[in-house]
């Protein structure tokens, strides 16, 4: 079964070929804005609209990713020029909308099947995995756990996704120049649908596409389509609607996923560009 996905999303990869983005000439890294550096590109053809990214939280150098560009359920796992280094198939998962990844200290991946493009969705799923090894015999992961989510209200679009302490975070997308919101939904087993929890308004006024929060906990990025944000935590999410940050403008509508590194925040894009922003405002202990 596994195989003939994979070979499906191989032709299906394939046959759009023409209109696939193509990597810059030129070695990198090279900056691209003030603060912010190209430092590679994800030139699998199976990541196309690539949509989420997380660092691994035990291996150097070693990122998760996946697409919200096909239907089928793989998680990839990546290094920071772009380059796949394996890829696991997700049992038993039926893909909605993947648009963010986010890890924990204890060894977990979560998957936000999140995207809710003209709030058509009344649910939203966030999956637990294994983070696995990348010699591991099998290819294929099963989730640990499955959160249903509902909405509070009116649905609305949602593409970032962090955990930290014992719930999960989202933020919503919005437009129209309306401040992004953050909701929050324990970790707890729960076979039942969860309304998300309200938090806080962030002072963020540009559609939210990715988020991430340092291994620490002292600090909570966003991005955005004006560029990135990040905040300093002082252990409780609600002071993030007042908590100093730092703005690193970079208008780009396709970067979609974040995540901590030493040396700054790393981002990807939908045209599969990997950057990194740069400036001191964004390096987190790790």
């Amino acid at each position: 079964m596994i195989k003939a996905f994979l070979i499906f999303f191989i032709l299906a990869s394939s046959l759009s070929c023409k209109a696939e983005p193509r990597p810059p000439k030129g070695p990198y890294p090279w900056t691209v804005a003030e603060g912010v550096q190209q430092i590679g590109f994800i030139s699998d053809p199976l990541l196309k609209e690539d949509s989420g990214v997380v660092a691994s939280r035990s291996v150097t150098n070693l990122f998760w990713t996946h697409t919200d560009g096909a239907k089928v359920p793989f998680l990839f796992a990546i290094d920071r020029t772009g380059k796949t280094l394996a890829q696991f198939y997700l049992n038993g998962v039926h893909l909605h909308d993947w648009e963010d990844i986010a890890a924990d200290n204890a060894g977990n991946i979560y998957v936000g099947d999140i995207g809710n493009n003209d709030a058509g969705r009344n649910e939203l799923y966030v999956l637990q995995v294994k983070e696995p090894s990348l010699d591991a015999d099998s290819r294929s992961l099963t989730p640990l756990q499955k959160w249903t989510l509902h909405f509070p209200a009116k649905p609305f679009d949602c593409e970032s996704l962090f955990v930290y302490a014992d719930y999960g975070y989202v933020a919503s997308k919005l437009f129209d120049k309306s401040k992004s919101v953050l909701y929050r939904f324990p970790l707890a087993p729960n076979t039942n649908a969860i309304v998300l929890e309200k938090v806080c308004s962030l002072p963020i006024v540009s559609p939210v596409t990715g988020a991430d929060i340092s291994v620490d906990g002292k600090q909570v990025a966003f991005v955005a389509h004006s560029g990135a944000y990040v905040f300093d935590l002082n252990g409780d999410m609600k002071s993030l609607s007042k908590a100093p940050f730092v703005h690193i403008p970079f208008k780009h509508q396709h970067v979609e996923g974040c995540t901590f590194v030493p040396d700054g925040l790393l981002a990807t894009s939908e045209n599969r560009e990997v950057f990194l922003f740069t400036y001191k405002g964004f390096k987190a202990a790790r």
